[in-house]
């Protein structure tokens, strides 16, 4: 099911300033993309860290993170969120 490995996963980047979403964790992070998701299992405690604000405290199991878009619900467009 997933596909790669790692200790330090990039899960968003910004566009403007380069600001990143990183999930850091001493042991292996297992991960797959699927489209505009990540697919990951924390087979322990992860740290997810922003520039811009504080960090979160992951605990051991799957999560799915998602690149956010946004909807206008007046003329029914969907614009892309950047960091």
């Amino acid at each position: 099911m997933y596909t790669n490995k790692a200790k330090r996963l990039v899960l968003g980047e910004g566009e403007t300033i380069g600001h990143k979403h990183v999930l850091e964790s001493s042991k292996e992070i297992s991960y797959r993309r699927v489209d505009n998701c990540i697919h990951l299992f924390l087979q322990g405690t992860g740290v997810l860290t922003h520039d811009e604000h504080d960090r979160i405290v992951l605990s051991k199991q799957k999560y799915r993170s998602y690149h956010q878009v946004e909807f206008n619900p007046m003329d029914g467009s969907i614009s892309e969120i950047f960091d």
